[in-house]
């Protein structure tokens, strides 16, 4: 039985979860059904990488096994000017974006980006212990209004995982490439 430890930290070099980030990217791409290409364009440098440097607030949850990250989670807290900006990877996708059009602002809002645990891993009860460190910082922004958790195609049931935790279905983003879940902060 592995001994887990955790850290967590807000800025800093995160080159050390470049392979994690990788992997979920390679399952998220394998589960996909709504344009697979896109989803398997993605990696650490252009999703984890543009989403902690862009972020005015960040924290990152990692779990370990010795020396070796087995598992991370990432949220930040974005403001009005990114609110509205569209990923880079999203080019080639239509419909509604990453926040219903007719989302108000200015404001501040949380999202709950990534979160990854090895194959090996799980049914260690990492993921819930990540959850726990992740949702106690987002709900600590006293200043942030919404909480936002997104969800790729061909990965919906975790959807229900989230509405355990207090997220409700928003809307569907780019046709179902991705669907948005929200809740107001705590």
């Amino acid at each position: 039985m592995p001994k887990i430890t955790y850290t967590e930290f807000e800025d800093g070099n995160i080159n050390f979860l470049s392979d994690l980030c990788n992997d979920l990217m390679r399952f998220q791409a394998g589960k996909a059904t709504i344009k697979p290409e896109v989803m398997q364009s993605m990696n650490f440098h252009n999703r984890l990488v543009p989403d902690f440097q862009s972020s005015f607030r960040k924290y990152i949850a990692v779990a370990w096994d010795i020396k070796e990250p087995v598992a991370f989670a990432l949220v930040s807290n974005l403001d009005e000017s990114s609110i509205k900006d569209r990923p880079e990877w999203a080019d080639s996708l239509s419909g509604i974006g990453v926040y219903p059009e007719k989302y108000l602002v200015p404001k501040r809002i949380g999202t709950y980006k990534l979160l990854y645990v090895k194959p090996e891993y799980q049914g260690l009860r990492i993921s819930k212990e990540l959850n726990t460190r992740i949702m106690s910082w987002l709900n600590g922004q006293n200043d942030v209004e919404d909480l936002w958790v997104f969800v790729a195609n061909g990965n919906e049931s975790v959807g229900k995982l989230y509405e355990k935790i207090g997220f409700r279905f928003s809307h569907s983003v780019f046709n179902g490439f991705i669907l948005a879940y929200c809740q107001k902060n705590q």
